[in-house]
């Protein structure tokens, strides 16, 4: 008996509803569905790992964000053995990715399947689709990179206003956004058994011992698939690394003896402190704004919608029952059906917050109008 027919027996679900045939080609998973999450009553919120596993408020379908740090084979495994556990289950609705078109099409293509920089740059992604079923409906639900620029520079532009005025509340608005927006995105809402906290990360072992390969795995894959990008950014760096050799130097005061900066050496330690600043000051904007805010209400919009396309397709109406049959020859509800969602473990928080609001439905979300204010300002951008 495989694990995952061992756990679908524990949890009262008939396991034998997959083909031979779809079993077969995914046997071996199997080892891995022994770290996947169980999968308790739908309507009970539960945490494993870097998993939470939760219903949306809206449509009642059950979900799982599984949270990972990019190329790290514990959150690998993690990502497809949660997949294939669902899958041999029969519950698997659809897989969301935190991932556009392009970078998907630009992963596909320069890390294909059985290729040896598929095993180089291997990642929770292509191995969550790869663990699925053959047929398993894939939501690419993250932002357009073409988007993000876009994104950026309307942050960019606001953090400069506000940092030049802080006489009329821009530094106020700078401390605001930095310190709600962390409480809400990162830290999330409600009790730390049901959300995802810096513990569940930095004491997992696996995850630890695997993240050097994840941190020499992600910037090789940005330099590979990013040159454009990684070029200018590694000539800034090297710039500034070389700016204090350029000026003239001080010297040492005959009576002290001590070293007395030139006027160009104190202009350029002023001028990296300023840098010092700024980048705080900006790249917690633009982390916190553009990189979690605006994507987590994609991400979060991408998951709803995928939970009622699967609600739509289920016939399901109401919520979610698994009164079954086991025999096939009398009749019974279809199996509930689970959203799976692959994100970044930063993103966890954020997303699942937005999906535990809004069940009545009446009214959208704050981050639902805010996310269609973005769409429609995107749309209209020229491209």
């Amino acid at each position: 008996m495989s694990v995952a027919t061992m756990r679908a027996s524990r949890l009262g679900i008939d396991a034998t509803a997959p083909s031979r045939r779809l079993r077969s080609r995914r046997a071996p998973l199997a080892a891995r569905a022994s770290s996947a999450p169980d999968a308790p009553s739908p309507s009970t919120p539960s945490k494993h790992r870097q998993a939470l596993r939760f219903r949306d408020a809206r449509t009642g379908v059950d979900v799982v964000l599984v949270g990972t740090m990019h190329y790290n084979p514990a959150s690998i495994e993690l990502a497809s053995s949660t997949v294939a556990s669902l899958g041999d289950a029969d519950r698997l609705g659809a897989v969301v990715l935190e991932t556009c078109p392009t970078r998907w099409a630009k992963t596909l293509k320069f890390q294909p399947k059985g290729g040896p920089m598929r095993l180089l740059l291997d990642n929770e992604f292509q191995a969550a689709t790869e663990a699925a079923p053959r047929k398993t409906r894939v939501v690419l639900g993250d932002q357009r990179i073409e988007d993000l620029s876009v994104s950026a520079k309307a942050q960019f532009k606001s953090t400069i206003e506000d940092f030049a005025s802080p006489f009329t509340g821009g530094w106020r608005r700078l401390w605001d956004d930095a310190s709600v927006t962390y409480k809400r995105e990162v830290v999330g809402v409600g009790d730390d058994e049901l959300k995802l906290t810096f513990a569940d990360l930095a004491l997992d072992p696996r995850l630890l011992l695997a993240m050097p390969l994840s941190l020499f795995r992600y910037p090789l894959a940005w330099s590979i698939k990013s040159p454009k990008t990684v070029v200018p950014f590694l000539g800034f760096v090297y710039g500034l690394s070389i700016l204090p050799s350029l000026v003239p130097a001080g010297g040492v005061d005959a009576e002290t003896h001590r070293y007395v900066a030139s006027g160009a050496e104190n202009a350029i330690s002023a001028l990296f402190f300023l840098l010092d600043v700024l980048e705080v000051v900006f790249l917690s904007r633009l982390f916190l704004k553009a990189l979690l805010e605006v994507r987590n209400d994609i991400l979060a919009k991408s998951v709803r919608e995928t939970c009622e396309a699967v609600r739509r397709e289920r016939g399901e109406t109401g919520v979610e029952t698994e009164t079954l049959t086991g025999t096939g020859t009398g009749t019974g509800t279809l199996r509930p059906k689970t959203v799976v969602a692959v994100l970044g473990a930063a993103h966890l928080n954020g997303v699942q917050a937005r999906l535990l609001s809004g069940g009545d439905g009446a009214v959208l979300e704050t981050w639902e109008l805010r996310e269609r204010d973005y769409a429609e300002t995107t749309t209209a951008a020229p491209t």
